[in-house]
């Protein structure tokens, strides 16, 4: 870390547009802090310490005015008190100050009331409260953004505060949390009112299809394995009707030949022989195709039954395994629900 801090000074020394202190730059490195430009134009520099913890105590804090431009500060969950404060006070270009997570007070926050830039404060899970700010914001004219627990303000201290100091917004706002919690339970309650309603209707599916499964599921084995049978049959059916027909039509087209070639030598009596044969056998093959496309007709009737007959049983059975996923959704929707209810409840009371 400390080559890194001494690189980072190298580098502000060759291009910063304000002074830092290299000094101080390695003594934040050595607390686990880091240093950082806000701008492009390097004229206003952040200090992290957000990750340092305990290491970054009242004391640590007193080189901290003589690092530079510094506008932003971070001390979430450090170990500093009241008495560091003094040293944040003298920062006078501190835009940005998060103080979460530490113990100062209402007595701390007074010598913060000099910082006339500082636009934020976060004092969430402080022992500050409303009434430090109160004490103290007319002294902050630029701020504008304050943050607290919910614990540590109430509603007639929030009006207060927006009554002397409009501009300056306070979360959380107890009077418009209300609002928004009010909204959310009763958002939660038409869900689960909602949730119910549909687990009413999956028990009621259930109560109907769950005990059809016991015949359910052998009578879908049974349909299934009629079906391919059909299937197989009608299928089998398929090329001896399709030879049937190619081969009437093609004694169809040698009769139609022959019968044009006895028609243009009417004394051939072989031409007109050939043409009586080919009748006869055309006649045969007729009645060959009509008698293998009957057959065709009936196992493709008997297929198009068993294949509905198939799906029917499939989408009952469907229906009943679905009965019973659909009920147990329906348990833990209405759970969930229930215990947003509870949750959104809670909130309200407090």
């Amino acid at each position: 870390m400390m080559r890194v801090a001494i690189l980072f000074a190298l580098c502000l020394a060759g291009t910063m547009h304000a002074a830092v202190n290299e000094a101080v730059l390695q003594h934040v490195d050595k607390l686990g802090g880091r240093v950082r430009w806000v701008s492009a134009e390097q004229k206003a520099l952040e200090v992290d310490f957000q990750f340092s913890g305990s290491k970054v105590n009242d004391a640590a804090l007193a080189r901290l005015p003589q690092l530079g431009p510094v506008t932003i500060l971070r001390l979430k969950k450090t170990a500093i008190t009241d008495a560091g404060l003094a040293h944040v006070a003298k920062l006078s270009q501190l835009r940005r100050l998060h103080l979460e997570h530490t113990p100062v007070t209402n007595a701390g926050l007074k010598q913060l009331a000099g910082l006339k830039q500082l636009e934020y404060l976060n004092l969430y899970e402080t022992k500050a409260d409303e009434t430090g700010l109160l004490s103290i914001a007319p002294g902050l004219p630029a701020l504008k953004q304050a943050h607290f627990h919910p614990r540590q303000v109430t509603a007639t201290g929030i009006s207060r505060i927006s009554q002397k100091l409009p501009k300056l917004k306070v979360w959380p706002n107890p009077a418009r949390e209300s609002v928004r919690v009010q909204q959310v339970l009763k958002l939660s309650e038409a869900m689960l009112k909602h949730a119910e309603a549909e687990l009413v209707i999956a028990e009621k599916d259930f109560k109907i299809y769950d005990p059809q499964l016991k015949v359910l599921n052998p009578k879908l084995a049974e349909v299934r394995k009629k079906a391919d049978t059909i299937r197989k049959a009608y299928d089998a059916a398929r090329r001896p009707t399709d030879e049937a027909r190619r081969k009437k039509d093609d004694f169809t087209r040698q009769h139609k030949d022959a019968q044009r070639r006895s028609e243009a030598k009417p004394g051939d009596e072989a031409l007109k022989k050939t043409a009586a044969d080919l009748a006869v056998k055309l006649k045969e093959a007729e009645q060959q195709y009509a008698k293998q496309a009957k057959d065709f007709d009936a196992k493709k009737k008997a297929d198009d039954a068993a294949q509905k007959a198939k799906r029917e049983v499939e989408e009952k059975h469907r229906r009943a395994t679905r009965a019973r996923r659909d009920l147990e959704l329906a348990k833990i929707e209405v759970e969930a629900a229930q215990k947003q209810v509870e949750y959104a409840r809670q909130a309200a009371k407090k």
